[in-house]
């Protein structure tokens, strides 16, 4: 989970956009989404609007069975239909929650909740539920080493750090489980195993609505923000998606709204939030082909491998950067290397004389045609190396694709990133070039 720019910002904002491209095929006949509509039908909700359906690039998705005019509501969802904190609470797990210290933190409830009624099986009131949700995910922490192993730089430390986080959301734990064994005829350990707990993390992780619940003392500090909502959650993503999506407090129910119109039989998508590529994989499983988002990053052990090794003043330029925060969030895009590369980039690139300047700089002064052009060329270099490195990926990926078929997927997810990657290099390579022949 996430403070500040993470699920409460993203999630506020989603938004809806319908894809042309192709239309999805039918799944609305098949047994788990029958007994799905029908277990949302008890609970009064009825869709007139959409029906599961598969498409190709984002997989299982809702089409449109009519056209959706601008503003219209499209999914109003009663909160009868949504998994929340309240909803374990009233559960026979909500006792061993309300006397257990230290509080469990909201999002252990709703794994907890989510592993134990999957172990229940036909005896759970949420079976219909549960069975269309994924069996697997593809987020960094559920992919195998060798192919963490094959992401850039940037994610791959992050990826590690999810892992590790995984690891511990489950090992301290531990003993909260272990006070749940008088439910259960099993063990407790069998049934609330790793793989058990991973599949529930990466359900809320990626799954989950916000909607800000109040605070209560049989639960830790950490925000409890995540709602998972049935059918809702079968939407995917566009970063070009435009929705009004919120819980309603008077009708009580998680409405969604269409901020454009919509033809029939087509794709609706939502926006999870203006995501690069590395977010979108790290928090989500996936990788969004053309996402105007994406970016690649250039760590600061990068940012100064071309500088000359003989500048005196590169450990007080790069201390500079650190105390102004100009280190971190360095990319080129699509249009480019971006201003904070650049300007970065700048200031390292500052002869002795001219460093006196530097407060100039960072506010977007020029200082000289030598610093510029020198920028420049270094930022070149930098684009030029990261392209060669994300084909030497592409060509290792794919030797792997032929020996190791078990990991295809994971591959395959893998090379669609670096394929991404490379063509943002390349548009790169093609701007700095335009902007150095002003120097020649």
């Amino acid at each position: 989970m996430r403070n500040g720019g993470g699920r409460t910002s993203r999630i506020r904002r989603r938004k809806l956009f319908t894809s042309s491209e192709s239309r999805g095929v039918n799944e609305s006949y098949k047994p788990e989404f029958i007994e799905l509509k029908k277990w949302l039908k008890d609970r009064k909700f009825e869709d007139t609007n959409l029906i599961p359906a598969r498409f190709p690039g984002t997989g299982r998705g809702l089409m449109s069975k009519t056209s959706l005019r601008e503003g219209q509501m499209i999914i109003s969802l009663p909160e009868s239909c949504l998994l929340t904190t309240d909803t374990v609470l009233r559960s026979y797990l909500g006792p061993c929650i309300a006397k257990w210290q230290p509080p469990p933190s909201p999002v252990l409830a709703l794994c907890t909740f989510l592993v134990s009624e999957k172990h229940a099986g036909d005896r759970s009131p949420w079976k219909p539920y549960l069975e269309v949700l994924p069996k697997a995910y593809t987020c960094p922490v559920c992919l195998e080493p060798e192919v963490v192993n094959l992401l850039p730089r940037p994610l791959k430390a992050k990826a590690r750090e999810q892992r590790t986080h995984v690891q511990e959301f489950v090992s301290s734990s531990r003993d909260f489980f272990s006070s749940l064994q008088p439910l259960f005829s099993e063990a407790v350990e069998s049934i609330f195993s790793y793989s058990a707990l991973l599949w529930a993390w990466c359900t809320v992780n990626t799954r989950a609505v916000y909607m800000k619940r109040v605070p209560r003392q049989c639960f830790s500090a950490e925000p409890d923000t995540c709602v998972l909502a049935p059918f809702l959650d079968l939407l995917n993503h566009s970063p070009d998606a435009q929705v009004k999506a919120a819980f309603n407090e008077e009708t009580r129910c998680y409405e969604i709204r269409t901020a454009v119109s919509c033809g029939n039989h087509q794709e609706v998508l939502i926006c999870y939030g203006p995501h690069d590529n590395h977010r979108l994989l790290l928090e989500y499983g996936f990788v969004s082909v053309c996402n105007p988002h994406a970016c690649v990053y250039v760590s600061k052990d990068i940012l100064v491998k071309y500088l000359p090794s003989t500048d005196k003043r590169m450990n007080q330029k790069i201390s500079i950067l650190e105390d102004h925060d100009f280190i971190e969030n360095l990319t080129f895009g699509w249009d480019g290397p971006s201003w904070r590369l650049l300007t970065a980039l700048k200031l390292l690139c500052l002869e002795a004389e001219e460093l006196t300047c530097w407060k100039k700089v960072l506010i977007g002064e020029i200082i000289s045609d030598t610093n510029e052009k020198a920028s420049l060329d270094i930022a070149q270099k930098i684009c030029h190396y990261f392209i060669k490195e994300s084909k030497a990926v592409l060509q290792k990926v794919s030797h792997m694709k032929d020996e190791e078929v078990a990991l295809i997927n994971q591959l395959t997810l893998v090379e669609t990133l670096w394929t991404e990657e490379l063509k943002i290099l390349q548009a790169s390579a093609e701007t700095l070039t335009s902007l150095q022949t002003a120097f020649t």
